[in-house]
């Protein structure tokens, strides 16, 4: 071969070879660039998911914590119909029409508020009180509360078992007053254990708030003691004024329930006794027997059927509300003594939002010194209640 063909060969080789060269450096440096653009689109991504998600649990945080301090609204609405045989007569009432609003606060605080716009025809505040709760055992509450007292006066109507309520519920031991309560719980093995409760008030029920100074306060004070599953046994007292401040007595209540198995037995003793012997001491008592069947069926209009029974009994009683006798001494009587013997069943409605029972009871009075008043004789009762 010509030796100039032989340059001319090898000169090409160097161009294709150079060129081949800066294509495969042209490539390498555009596909650098790819990539590094390409991390950089990634990292904005990373960035901005990062501040998506920031957002959205800030969003949840804010959601969550307006949902924390909602204010939750509960209520009750009991309407019923009575039949007295010995009047021969009827009536329907409306006995609660209760609504109430409870929530938390920030820095472990609690609030209640709670009226009744039909009780007996009136409207009346029940509960309005504050509470701190430094930790989860512990509680204070100042405001108008129920005083921490027996086991039956104690149950909302909504826990209520029958109709209408014990004589210790009722007559003997129904309180409310404005005062200070503090409360504490006492845990083992993840569950509670026992509770104690114990409060000073002014004395004075519920009226005149205003001029409700006191030299010598209400107190009441009950302990709720869990020794075994289903077993509370429940002692209380209460010291208390009344007739404005004339008279005062202190009760000693001591009871106990078991549950276990659907049954629910309840026993409890009162005993009331008068300052200054403003008035006969009172004892009462509460049992009652009650077995609650479950149907199981989700496509059944009824959850449950329970049968109930109960018996009761008071002594002459003076609530001190018709104020003092003639001589200024003693107290006016305002309930007679008397027994009582309870029958009935209660149909609990499948109503995942509003609760429904209907409660069909029958009492059946007796007075061994008479003094029977219209509302509190031999009677059957029909009551729906529904609660939300």
């Amino acid at each position: 071969m010509r030796p100039k063909t032989i340059q001319t060969i090898h000169s090409w080789t160097r161009i294709v070879l150079i060129a081949i060269l800066l294509s495969l450096m042209y490539c390498s440096v555009a596909n650098a660039q790819t990539v590094e653009e390409r991390l950089s689109m990634l990292e904005k991504k990373i960035t901005q998911l990062e501040k998506d998600n920031d957002r959205m649990a800030e969003e949840k945080r804010l959601a969550d914590t307006k949902q924390k301090y909602m204010p939750q609204i509960h209520g009750i609405l009991r309407g019923k119909y009575e039949y007295e045989p010995d009047l021969d007569a009827s009536r329907f009432e409306v006995r609660n029409a209760r609504l109430a609003a409870t929530g938390r606060l920030p820095l472990r605080s609690e609030y209640k508020l709670e009226v009744d716009l039909c009780d007996e025809s009136e409207i009346k505040m029940k509960d309005a009180w504050v509470r701190i709760t430094p930790v989860s055992t512990a509680r204070f509450t100042i405001g108008q509360q129920r005083m921490p007292f027996t086991i039956d006066a104690h149950r909302n109507p909504s826990a209520q078992y029958f109709a209408n309520r014990s004589f210790i519920a009722k007559q003997v031991g129904d309180m409310r007053d404005v005062g200070f309560q503090a409360g504490y719980d006492i845990m083992g093995d993840g569950k509670k254990l026992m509770s104690i409760d114990a409060g000073i008030f002014n004395g004075s029920n519920l009226d005149n708030q205003k001029t409700a100074w006191f030299s010598s306060p209400g107190y009441s004070a009950r302990i709720q003691y869990y020794p075994v599953k289903g077993l509370a046994i429940v002692p209380s007292i209460q010291h208390q004024q009344i007739a404005e401040r004339k008279a005062s007595y202190t009760s000693l209540d001591f009871g106990s329930y078991y549950e276990a198995c659907g049954w629910h037995i309840e026993a409890e003793f009162l005993h009331k006794s008068y300052g200054d012997d403003a008035f006969s001491d009172c004892n009462a008592l509460n049992t009652m027997l009650i077995y609650k069947h479950p149907i199981r069926k989700a496509e059944s209009l009824v959850e449950s059927v329970s049968f109930l029974g109960r018996y009761d009994y008071m002594q002459a009683h003076s609530s001190g509300k018709d104020g003092m006798d003639d001589d200024a001494i003693h107290l006016k009587m305002t309930d007679a003594e008397r027994h009582r013997m309870t029958l009935g069943t209660t149909i609990s409605i499948r109503n995942p939002y509003f609760p429904t029972d209907i409660r069909l009871n029958y009492e059946k009075y007796w007075y061994p010194d008479g003094g029977a008043k219209e509302s509190e004789q031999d009677k059957l009762v029909c009551e729906v209640m529904i609660r939300f």
